[in-house]
C-alpha cells in the first residue's frame, strides 16, 4: 500500500514526537545544573526553560497522537475521519496500541506537571524523570525490538538508546536556543556557573555518545545481519545516513570540546571584568550547526523505527 500524503504526515510527526521528548530532557538536564547555584540570573533562565518544557511536552503528546491517529488509518485503509473503528481496535486489541496509550498517559502527566511549576528551578523533576523513562519504554515495547518480547534484551537496549540520543540531541539544542542566549547577558557573579554548566554539557554529551554507538551497534548487528542488507535495503540504508549525520555530530562536539571549550571556560574562570563574548560566540555557533545536524538524525530515526526489518517483507 502506497502511505502516499499519509505516510508523509505520519514520519513528520514522529520526528516531532522525537523532538519534543529530546528537548524535555534537555531541559531537565539543563534547569538541574544551573539550580546548583540559586541566583535571580539562574531563576530567569529557569522560567524559559519551565516553558520549553511545556511546549516540548505538549508538542510531543500532540505529535504522537496524530501520528497514532495516522497509522490506524493507515492499517485500517482508511481516511482519517473514518479511522475511529481501527484506532478503538488498535488501542483494545494490539499490544502496540497498549504501549502507545501507556506512553500518551505518562506524557499527558508530564504535560500536567510542567503547568503547576513554580519557584526557581523546575519541581517534581524526579516524577518527570520517571514518567519520561515511562514513555521511552512504552516506545521501545512498540518498535522493532518488542519482536523479541516484551521487556526484552533488545527492548532495554533500545530503551538506553532512545534515552542516550534524546540526552545529547536534548542538551544541544536546549543550549543553543535558549541557555547560550543567557550566558551573553549574564552578570560576572555567574561565570562558575556557566563554566559548571558547559563542562557538563560536555561530559553528557560524551557520555551519552558512547552509549549511542554501543546500544546502536547491538541494535543495528541484530537488525542488519548482512552487509548486503545494509547496503541494499531502505532500513540499511536509512541506517546509515542515521550512522554519518551522528559520526558529523560527533565532530562538530569534539571540536568544541578540544578547540573552542578550554577557551571558553579559561574565559569564564577570569577574575577580569570583560565578558568572554567571542570564545562564547564561537562555541555557540558550532553548537548551532551541531543543532542541526542532530535534527537531521531525529528525521532519520523517525523514517528509521517506520520503515520494515530487512527480510520482513
Amino acid at each position: 500500500m502506497n502511505d502516499g500524503l499519509l505516510g508523509i504526515l505520519r514520519l513528520a510527526f514522529v520526528a516531532l514526537q522525537n523532538l519534543g521528548f529530546a528537548v524535555a530532557v534537555g531541559v531537565l538536564l539543563s534547569d538541574r545544573w544551573l539550580a546548583r547555584r540559586s541566583s535571580s540570573w539562574q531563576a530567569s533562565v529557569s522560567r524559559r526553560l519551565v516553558s520549553t518544557l511545556r511546549i516540548a511536552s505538549v508538542g510531543a503528546l500532540l505529535s504522537s497522537t496524530f501520528a497514532f491517529w495516522i497509522h490506524c488509518a493507515l492499517m485500517s485503509e482508511s481516511t482519517l475521519l473514518g479511522a475511529g473503528p481501527a484506532i478503538g481496535s488498535m488501542l483494545a486489541e494490539t499490544s502496540f496500541g497498549h504501549a502507545w496509550l501507556i506512553g500518551a498517559g505518562l506524557m499527558l502527566c508530564v504535560v500536567i506537571l510542567s503547568f503547576i511549576q513554580a519557584g526557581k528551578s523546575i519541581r517534581f523533576s524526579v516524577v518527570i524523570w520517571l514518567a519520561l523513562g515511562g514513555v521511552a519504554l512504552a516506545r521501545s515495547n512498540g518498535g522493532h525490538p518488542v519482536d523479541a518480547g516484551l521487556f526484552s534484551l533488545p527492548v532495554w537496549a533500545d530503551w538506553v538508546h532512545l534515552l542516550a540520543i534524546s540526552a545529547w540531541v536534548g542538551l544541544v539544542l536546549v543550549t543553543t536556543y535558549v541557555v547560550a542566549p543567557r550566558f551573553l547577558n549574564a552578570p560576572g557573579s555567574e561565570r562558575v556557573n556557566s563554566a559548571a554548566y558547559i563542562q557538563s554539557l560536555s561530559d553528557a554529551a560524551t557520555l551519552a555518545l558512547v552509549i549511542l554507538f554501543a546500544t546502536g551497534a547491538y541494535s543495528g548487528w541484530r537488525g542488519v545481519r548482512s552487509p548486503g542488507d545494509l547496503l541494499e535495503s531502505d532500513y540499511g540504508q536509512i541506517l546509515l545516513l542515521k550512522l554519518a549525520l551522528v559520526f558529523v555530530a560527533a565532530v562538530l562536539g569534539g571540536h568544541n570540546r578540544f578547540f573552542e571549550m578550554p577557551k571558553l571556560l579559561a574565559s569564564l574562570k577570569n577574575a577580569s571584568p570583560t565578558s568572554p563574548l567571542k570564545p562564547l560566540k564561537r562555541f555557540a555557533a558550532v553548537l548551532h550547526v551541531e543543532s542541526v545536524v542532530l535534527a537531521g538524525v531525529l528525521v532519520a530515526a523517525a523514517v528509521l523505527v517506520s520503515s520494515p526489518l530487512p527480510g520482513t517483507l
